[in-house]
């Protein structure tokens, strides 16, 4: 079995201008759980030693799980323009 960052690694993005992930790391400092970080199964969301959160966008399989798991909203989520297209499912 492939690992799932060699698997990532496979997929093309069409970057846009703007990220489809915006984080307002001000709330994050106040999550103690970060259930972001737990419940993304690619590992898109890295909880830093201050409290905040680091984005890894090119790990994004645009599920939007952590859109739906921050209980503060602090995530803002968009389908990027260009996609993504998986080459290993």
């Amino acid at each position: 079995m492939v690992p799932l960052l060699k698997r990532l690694g496979l997929n093309t993005y069409n970057v846009d201008k703007k990220p489809h992930i915006e984080v307002n790391t001000d709330i994050c400092i106040n999550c103690k759980d970060k259930p972001c970080t737990l419940s993304c199964p690619a590992g898109t969301y890295e909880a830093l030693p201050d409290g905040r959160i680091a984005v890894h966008y090119e790990r994004c399989l645009e599920c939007g799980g952590a859109l739906v798991i921050c209980p503060f909203g602090a995530i803002k989520f968009r389908f990027p323009e260009g996609g993504i297209s998986y080459r290993y499912g």
